[in-house]
């Protein structure tokens, strides 16, 4: 099968290397945001309630406690990456984020937060707010290009709006800042909190706009034929593109309105050997993760390597998010390795 033919340079792809060593990405800057957003809620909370409510700090701490811990809750499946990284794609972003746990989160978890904060009596607040921080979570995760399965156990399909990054630094920045000019007395949470709120869901309609625009100039690029779709980046004139053909992905980035093609990943023609790591548990996992595949197969010592790589996640000519699956003369697999290949200082973020 043929390497992917890049544009500019004819170096090799970073993805052809015998000694795998994937690395890890940490979400700590979308773990960040979420802690971030979840302590502005628990503001917009304080500032929509009874002035009585005040009179009970432990109450007003009860909400601060809900939207916090609701805004995080999706993520608690986390822990499942001590078992597998395999596991963790399989399973972060699934039943925990789904439309069914939009209730069973606050049903766990506000009766919990009422009695550490004996705030029995305002129960019903503290469950709408915990939901409230677990359903914005939820749809932060539906507008980025990672999505969520959210129709689980029903079904695995992924969805992602594809609108805005996994770290959106507007957004990190906006939150902070209300936040900050809260806590030193600046503004009062009444005047500031619903602020931030407005401008965020106007940012998050903007993005969806100007996105809708950005698509649309792609296919005008290259007709209708194809499918294409963008990845979002930090900033909201700033976007990557993927246009598929029946022959080969096309991928670039825009600026503004200037679209600059990048590289071509040739898909190649399907082969024994590719077929032949089709049925395996790994290789299922990671195709109902992601749909636009990169695959390439090679001949090693003793049997074969093939190498999928998610288009999505994309930098420069390289594609650092994939899965590897070795195979041995007779095209039984022997092993699988999935993950990232880089730093982990080192883009696409997610």
């Amino acid at each position: 099968m043929k390497k992917a033919r890049l544009l500019e340079d004819d170096r090799h792809w970073n993805g052809v290397c015998s000694n795998l060593s994937f690395s890890r990405r940490y979400k700590i800057m979308d773990t960040g945001t979420h802690l971030l957003i979840g302590a502005t809620l628990g503001g917009l909370a304080s500032s929509l309630a009874d002035p009585a409510l005040f009179s009970h700090s432990t109450v007003v701490y009860g909400l601060f406690a809900a939207t916090i811990i609701g805004s995080t809750a999706p993520d608690f499946d986390a822990v499942i990456r001590i078992r597998s990284y395999k596991s963790y794609l399989q399973h972060h972003r699934g039943f925990s984020h789904s439309l069914l746990m939009l209730a069973g989160w606050p049903v766990v978890l506000a009766p919990l937060i009422a009695l550490a904060f004996h705030a029995w009596a305002y129960l019903i607040p503290i469950f709408l707010w915990t939901m409230a921080g677990v359903v914005l979570h939820v749809i932060l995760d539906f507008f980025n290009a990672y999505g969520v399965q959210c129709f689980r156990p029903v079904s695995r399909k992924w969805f992602h709006a594809n609108t805005i990054p996994i770290f959106d630094p507007v957004l990190f920045v906006l939150h902070a800042a209300g936040l900050l000019l809260w806590l030193f007395g600046v503004f009062g949470a009444t005047a500031i909190f619903p602020f931030v709120y407005a401008l965020t869901f106007l940012f998050i309609g903007c993005r969806i706009l100007i996105g809708r625009l950005m698509l649309q100039h792609v296919r005008r690029q290259y007709g209708m034929a194809g499918y294409s779709f963008l990845i979002p980046r930090g900033l909201p004139h700033k976007w990557k593109y993927v246009h598929e053909t029946g022959q080969a992905y096309i991928t670039g980035s825009i600026h503004g309105l200037i679209l600059k093609e990048e590289a071509i990943f040739e898909k190649g023609e399907q082969n024994d050997v590719i077929q032949a790591v089709m049925g395996s548990d790994g290789v299922r996992t990671f195709l109902q993760f992601t749909h636009r595949v990169h695959i390439s197969c090679q001949k090693v010592q003793n049997g074969y390597r093939v190498e999928l790589r998610d288009i999505r996640f994309r930098h420069g000519h390289n594609l650092p998010f994939g899965m590897d699956v070795m195979l041995d003369e007779r095209l039984l697999v022997t092993g699988d390795t999935i993950g990232w290949r880089k730093k982990i200082w080192e883009p696409p973020f997610a």
